[in-house]
């Protein structure tokens, strides 16, 4: 006959009490977690941490009034329905608001935000130095408008190529003209090829003193993206190449006006400048 001993292992007659244990801190655990999740709510919601004071700096063309006010617009929402408003200091969407700002004022280029605890923005911006005005006079404007292509037919630029303001047309010297026979100018958008405006910018820097000469208009063509067309007030013009080594290209200009131009200079039609040390003119 066989003897078996039956018995429970040790472990077994505490798993009741440890299941009760695990509960409970479950129970803490999420406890704890409400809690925390409560005045985090609470927290956020504070007055004290929302935005209440807004300063702008560096407008001199654009309404204060007017930025604020697109600030106040883009502070109106929240995140996780309703729980966390956008003007908690730290859920602020300062993207957003740069954004609209610059989206409602084509004539602010820079728009820079801080946060200052505990309910402060702080935002610079930097307005668009003008250049002059851009022109698409040189294309068929007729046959564009009835295929829907031209936006406007002038506009201010600034020193980036954007085209930022409708600009009336404008005749005579006290504004420099791009002229350009591009089909669109589009409002806050690139223009103007930016290493070409570069090189206008430049153009418009070193060359009267060189002619001894304003210049009235730059003009700018799309089958010769390169090239730029120079026109003096004196009535003659230059063609320079966007890519050349301006400087050298001004030297080599300096010595033709002198050493063979001369007193000739006002019977000149233009000089080409295209070809380094090769330098084409031609009088009317």
């Amino acid at each position: 006959m066989n003897n078996r001993i039956l018995y429970t292992p040790k472990e077994r007659k505490y798993t009741g009490k440890r299941k009760k244990t695990y509960n409970l801190w479950m129970i803490i655990g999420v406890g704890l977690c409400i809690i925390f999740v409560v005045l985090s709510v609470i927290t956020v919601r504070l007055p004290v941490f929302q935005i209440q004071k807004i300063f702008i700096s560096g407008l001199s063309t654009v309404n204060e009034e007017d930025v604020r006010k697109e600030v106040t617009s883009a502070l109106v929402g929240s995140y996780f329905a309703g729980l966390i408003s956008y003007r908690f200091l730290f859920a602020v969407p300062t993207q957003t608001i740069v954004d609209a700002i610059k989206h409602k004022f084509s004539l602010i280029a820079e728009v820079h935000i801080e946060k200052e605890f505990p309910d402060t923005l702080t935002i610079g911006v930097k307005e668009r130095t003008m250049f002059g005005i851009l022109c698409n006079d040189a294309a068929n404007l007729e046959a564009l408008t009835d295929k829907g292509y031209v936006d406007i037919q002038c506009a201010y630029v600034d020193t980036q190529g954007v085209a930022y303001e409708s600009a009336p047309k404008t005749h005579g010297f006290l504004i420099t003209k791009i002229s350009t026979d591009a089909p669109m100018i589009a409002i806050g958008q690139v223009s103007v090829d930016p290493l070409m405006m570069q090189r206008i910018t430049d153009l418009n820097t070193k060359l009267p003193a060189v002619i001894g000469s304003p210049i009235v208009e730059y003009r700018l063509r799309g089958n010769v993206a390169r090239e730029v067309r120079v026109v003096s007030n004196m009535g003659f013009s230059l063609i320079i190449n966007r890519d050349d080594d301006l400087d050298h290209a001004l030297s080599v200009l300096g010595t033709i006006l002198k050493k063979e131009i001369g007193s000739k200079r006002k019977n000149l039609d233009y000089i080409d400048l295209r070809f380094g040390n090769k330098v084409f003119y031609k009088f009317k």
